[in-house]
């Protein structure tokens, strides 16, 4: 990982990866998704929605930006080359900046390449530095990450929706008991949720109030610095990192329903920092999804759900970044360079079950996958400050990512990201998909589904009680 120190300068942190940069050896895998499984059986040949023919076998185009642009400087490939030109002098940051951020800010920072390389290079760290590095040697952020910047300074979010507004949603859902309570569980509302994705956090405050669990929504919750950190805007990603570490260093358990948030609070405040965090961090579907895996709640069936077919896109925060960070904690631990790599497949695939346990468990609806999931789902197009900079190309990317669920026959999208969401919605409207865009908990909700529920303690949920427990007994380093 990174260097842990509270102080580093940018370029020492790109030095930092430098063994990762060499490690690439330009043969392209990132271009695809289940690059190591070229014969892998499909759905076979689909001509969606966009009018484009896809066959979903085998290896199939999966870095969004790569698809949209066509060459060779988008793929991550060429991106891992630009970032040995910088280190080795052949490429200036101060004279061509504006050239590398061309190719650079397109990259919604995905991760499917990360995931499709065998020599476990850590691309969205490097290219997350390049940004950063960009911005440190002078350039001026893009017009729109500017614009969010000065907007999360100004009214600590990067919507610049008004500060005392962020929690009106639970008062005008009747949750305004929730506010500023003294009790354990904090719920981390996000952004995204409380001035546009509304419904998500009055489902997941909902959910929580049905199946018995005391939580508070705080007031003076701010940005969580995602959209700041993945721009390379790393001042004012710390100043939200360290305001929300302060706010919600008392409470035991952070609880999260933004699969970024998620991701922010869990993998980069310990990366910034270089300490844990105080409190444990939980996203609400590990919550439910253990209340299903120990019996402890009961699902019904709905008719208006019933016979519906159901898919479900992994978000890139909650899946992907996790599965990497799961598979890189073990790689560091282990000391066999041949690491029997089915022990990194049962984390993931543990941590892939998650949702999925939920929505096998929903009766009377049809779950089909897409193609591309779990490590190799394709993204919605939303992350990296993509959305905002470029949404043309946003929308566009979430476009594909419909008409792969078209190809499964699905009625009803589901995720568990209020960014996805959007995205999914967004696209589904646009290009007339016909689909309903829900988040898995917010199904559970609004459809009424809860027949019965007996509560269990939230700590059972913990990923330290899961994958966490498996990568501790996997490959520990000899002692000197």
């Amino acid at each position: 990982m990174y260097n842990n120190k509270k102080k580093v300068n940018i370029m020492e942190r790109l030095k930092e990866l430098k063994n990762d940069i060499y490690r690439c050896i330009h043969c392209k895998a990132c271009r695809f998704a289940y690059s190591g499984d070229p014969n892998r059986e499909g759905i076979g040949e689909f001509t969606g929605n966009t009018g484009n023919t896809v066959l979903y076998e085998g290896m199939v185009n999966a870095c969004p930006a790569g698809i949209e642009f066509g060459w060779e400087a988008y793929w991550n490939a060429g991106k891992m080359w630009i970032a040995r030109a910088v280190l080795e002098g052949d490429l200036d940051l101060k004279r061509q900046g504006q050239e590398i951020a061309d190719v650079l800010y397109p990259c919604i920072t995905c991760g499917m390449c990360g995931a499709q390389c065998e020599n476990q290079v850590r691309t969205v760290d490097i290219i997350e530095a390049l940004r950063a590095a960009v911005i440190e040697a002078g350039l001026k952020p893009l017009n729109k990450h500017a614009w969010m910047e000065n907007a999360s300074k100004t009214k600590n979010n990067p919507y610049g929706g008004p500060k005392d507004q962020r929690t009106q949603w639970a008062k005008d859902a009747g949750f305004e008991s929730i506010l500023n309570k003294n009790v354990k569980i904090a719920y981390f509302v996000g952004c995204t949720a409380s001035y546009r994705q509304k419904n998500i956090a009055v489902a997941t405050a909902d959910l929580m109030n049905k199946i018995g669990y005391d939580i508070t929504v705080l007031d003076d919750e701010i940005c969580c610095g995602s959209p700041f950190f993945r721009t390379g805007l790393i001042d004012e990603a710390k100043r939200s990192m360290n305001h929300n570490l302060e706010l919600f260093g008392k409470y035991d358990i952070i609880l999260f329903s933004c699969a970024g948030c998620y991701r922010t609070f869990t993998i980069d405040y310990p990366k910034w920092t270089g300490k844990p965090n105080k409190f444990k961090t939980i996203h609400a579907m590990e919550l439910i999804s253990e209340m299903v895996a120990e019996d402890k709640i009961k699902l019904k069936k709905n008719p208006e759900l019933d016979g519906k077919v159901v898919t479900y896109h992994d978000p890139c925060h909650t899946g992907r970044h996790f599965g990497e960070w799961f598979k890189e904690r073990i790689i560091d631990k282990s000391s066999n360079l041949m690491l029997d790599m089915r022990k990194v497949d049962q984390v993931v695939n543990e941590w892939f079950e998650i949702p999925r346990r939920i929505i096998k468990a929903v009766p009377g609806v049809q779950f089909n996958e897409m193609y591309r999931i779990k490590m190799d789902s394709f993204c919605c197009g939303a992350g990296g400050g993509v959305r905002a900079q470029y949404p043309e190309f946003s929308i566009r990317t979430s476009h594909l990512r419909m008409d792969e669920a078209d190809a499964v026959g699905a009625d009803i999208m589901l995720t568990e990201c209020p960014f996805c969401w959007r995205n999914l919605y967004d696209a589904n409207e646009q290009y007339g998909h016909g689909k309903q865009v829900m988040t898995i908990l917010e199904m559970i909700s609004k459809y009424d589904m809860i027949e019965k529920v007996e509560k269990i303690p939230i700590e059972d949920a913990l990923r330290d009680n899961h994958v966490e427990k498996i990568i501790e007994g996997i490959g520990k380093k000899k002692k000197k």
